[in-house]
């Protein structure tokens, strides 16, 4: 890079600093991301930038070469011109995003709501509480074949059009095994379509398989995903059937199920709230290695909020995550992805958004044909019918990703993970409209968790 050794230059307003416990700092910006862990020298020779100044005035301050230094922070965005506005070069990256959006590019993600009906009666259930759904039970909750199989259809010839042959379904909403007929029918007609490569996933409390359904699911490689909310004393406090009876003994039941017809599960996840937070610690981790489980999800309520300290959550997060990774688990939830995005995406390289879903990469079909981002969210974009609608410039669809993108959501300006995070989890977002505590609960606490993140990443960082 040629710089003009008379033009002044200043330290970025989106420039964040972390400082380790060492000699070290982990520099980053707020929007384009691009962390780098530096000494003290680089940091004081970028604070000289506090005020705008020249390559030939620093020349009188800084002994040595500073080319090669000037040429990389520059490049991070870390030292801008004076007239740099960075959320203006983002939105001019928005523009291809968006065109790969609107011609289906991006799509490879199928949701199919196989059923929005449920055998348990958890309270926390971020389905049924976001969605408002009155009924956990009734056939109009199940999807017909008719719906079933026009939204396959639909989504195979998007994708074709759009030249992409891989896609992978996932069957999720309510309990999907209460639809299992035409969950098996689904797994059969996919695996019918010979020029498609389909692989399979599914989200199930576990509680209605049975060694039939099992088969099957092994037979076609479906990825299982199920919750357990810790060990037998937290779990059965908010993981509870119909009646209000806890569900552990069900759970841990199917998962040697499925361990006997050589089918385990690899991980579960754990939804923590105010009635179950003093229950999880490291104890439900050592159940997972004796288990042979490596993935380990956790999560606090997405669409409410708890009477715990953020604070708090922030410490048991970390406390669990350093415990997890000294026994090689893979501890992980959505409080991660704002820290996973900051250190390996960045919009100078290639686009990136908080989920899947907010990058163009899914259509959730519902049990009604209605089509949303995710099977979660209570947004609807359109219908199976006017499904060539939704890629239109303005719809509905492109709007609601558009407006969700770094730089353009109002709500996210200034923070200090904001191109990172962008918004977090649309769902929570959602549910913010009818809790106003929690989107502002929820910000503090993914702010929280990320710099103690990147503090004890520069904890392990060698120069």
């Amino acid at each position: 890079m040629n710089i003009d050794s008379k033009q002044k230059y200043k330290k970025s307003d989106h420039l964040l600093i972390i400082k380790g416990d060492n000699e070290k700092s982990l520099a980053y910006h707020s929007i384009f991301n691009n962390p780098r862990v530096l000494d003290l020298s680089i940091i004081t020779f970028i604070n000289f930038f506090s005020t705008p100044i020249s390559v030939d005035e620093l020349k009188h301050i800084c002994e040595g070469e500073i080319a090669e230094v000037m040429d990389e922070l520059i490049k991070l965005h870390f030292i801008v011109p004076l007239d740099e506005n960075a959320r203006g070069l983002i939105k001019k990256m928005h523009v291809p995003f968006l065109k790969k959006v609107q011609h289906g590019t991006s799509l490879s993600r199928l949701e199919l709501a196989i059923s929005d009906a449920c055998n348990l009666g958890c309270t926390h259930c971020m389905h049924f509480k976001n969605n408002e759904i009155p009924s956990r039970t009734g056939k109009a909750l199940n999807m017909s074949i008719d719906i079933a199989k026009t939204s396959i259809d639909t989504f195979v010839d998007v994708v074709r059009k759009a030249g992409n042959n891989k896609v992978r379904v996932h069957f999720g909403n309510g309990e999907p095994l209460m639809n299992w007929k035409m969950l098996k029918y689904c797994l059969e007609y996919c695996s019918s379509i010979n020029d498609i490569s389909f692989s399979f996933a599914i989200n199930t409390n576990l509680t209605l398989v049975t060694k039939e359904i099992a088969e099957v699911l092994k037979e076609y490689n479906v990825k299982i995903s199920t919750s357990l909310d810790g060990l037998r004393e937290g779990n059965d406090l908010i993981r509870v059937d119909r009646e209000g009876k806890g569900t552990f003994d069900t759970i841990i039941e199917k998962f040697n199920l499925l361990k006997s017809i050589n089918y385990p599960i690899d991980g579960f996840s754990i939804t923590v709230t105010s009635k179950n937070f003093k229950h999880i610690n490291a104890n439900i981790l050592d159940f997972a290695i004796e288990m042979g489980i490596k993935d380990i999800s956790m999560d606090f309520d997405l669409v409410d909020t708890t009477d715990i300290p953020v604070e708090q959550c922030v410490a048991k997060i970390i406390e669990m995550r350093r415990y997890a990774i000294q026994h090689g688990l893979n501890f992980y939830g959505t409080w991660e992805t704002p820290y996973r995005n900051l250190m390996l995406s960045s919009w100078l390289n290639s686009p990136h958004a908080f989920c899947p879903a907010m990058e163009g990469s899914t259509i959730a079909f519902g049990v009604d044909g209605s089509l949303k981002v995710c099977g979660h969210t209570n947004s609807k974009i359109g219908t199976i019918s006017q499904i060539s609608d939704i890629f239109s410039p303005n719809s509905e669809y492109i709007n609601l990703i558009k407006n969700r993108l770094p730089g353009n959501n109002v709500t996210c300006t200034g923070c200090s993970i904001e191109g990172a995070c962008a918004g977090q989890c649309h769902v929570t977002l959602e549910s913010s409209r009818r809790n106003n505590k929690l989107m502002m609960t929820m910000c503090e606490f993914m702010r929280l968790t990320t710099e103690q993140l990147l503090k004890e990443y520069i904890s392990h960082f060698e120069l």
